[in-house]
């Protein structure tokens, strides 16, 4: 029989900032779960409501379960989150924003995948998305994007589909440089293929284990009729990136970038849309992507 000592530790990576009331709901999810061998990293990026003193209320409260890591100044999401990383000191971590829920029995369901999956690198689940004022079930993140396991094929060419919510990392893993720096908001995307550049694979529990928060605040809140450009030079720059580093993986980094330009093309009322799908075909051929050209270009039609 196992005990605490020797189970696995988790640490839970809490990425927080000025969300005092809701990462006080976020944190007593987290120490509902039933797995014992925990530390929970919360990482704050000098917020400037109450955040900072409610983490050091639970600290005293819950003491070494509890590890505080405030910012003396405001870094951004990248900032913060390789904060949170460098404070982990578990075999698997396990990724949370402070605004979302854990659902009972996320840890023990994931430690034991990882345990009997000894290749896998990353395990994720479906999340259930309720807005944040009404408490009212919208939807799950399975409906949004398409649940997948594989390589770091499949995570390059198919993107975030993996909800950061729902994600345990194998430690050893974790790409000893950690976030990229240069990518300010969206880099959980080159963190996660990182992991998977040694080998392994991300692997889907067909569970809903989380819940998502869906708010007038959120980073990375999709429209997919104006996506958000800094997320798109985000995932743009991560490619580059991974271009630089891993050659091996280039159709598929092509694949991706295909994509993004596509994804792109209704930006600003699609003020560069024919530009966007002609970038788009430079990467890779697609049907779909030449008769929506060729559509605008005679027809004027854009969707």
């Amino acid at each position: 029989m196992k005990t605490v000592s020797n189970l696995p530790k988790v640490s839970v990576a809490v990425v927080t900032y000025n969300q005092c009331e809701l990462l006080r709901e976020c944190l007593d999810a987290i120490l509902a779960q039933d797995y014992p061998n925990i530390e929970i990293v919360v990482a704050d990026d000098a917020s400037p409501d109450a955040t900072p003193q409610l983490i050091a209320e639970y600290h005293a409260r819950h003491g070494a379960k509890i590890v505080p890591v405030i910012a003396a100044k405001n870094g951004g999401v990248t900032v913060n989150q390789q904060a949170a990383l460098d404070a982990c000191t578990g075999d698997y971590i396990a990724w949370m924003a402070g605004d979302d829920l854990m659902l009972p029995g996320k840890i023990t369901t994931q430690v034991a995948y990882m345990e009997s999956h000894p290749n896998c690198a990353i395990v994720y689940h479906d999340l259930e998305i309720f807005n944040s004022d009404s408490g009212k079930t919208l939807g799950h993140f399975s409906d949004v994007d398409k649940p997948r396991s594989g390589t770091i094929s499949t995570l390059v060419r198919h993107g975030s589909f993996n909800g950061a919510t729902s994600n345990m990392v194998r430690a050893s893993k974790s790409p000893p440089h950690g976030f990229e720096p240069s990518i300010r908001v969206a880099s959980d995307w080159l963190y996660y293929v990182e992991c998977l550049s040694g080998g392994g694979t991300i692997d889907y529990i067909d569970k809903v284990l989380g819940k998502y928060r869906r708010h007038e605040d959120n980073v990375t809140k999709p429209d997919k009729h104006n996506p958000q450009m800094n997320l798109l030079k985000d995932h743009v720059t991560s490619c580059e990136i991974l271009l630089a580093k891993h050659p091996e993986i280039r159709r598929d980094v092509n694949y991706r970038m295909g994509y993004l330009m596509a994804f792109a093309r209704l930006r600003d009322g699609g003020v560069a849309y024919n530009d966007c799908l002609k970038s788009s075909l430079s990467y890779r051929f697609s049907p779909k992507i030449l008769l929506a050209l060729i559509a605008n270009m005679l027809f004027g039609i854009k969707r």
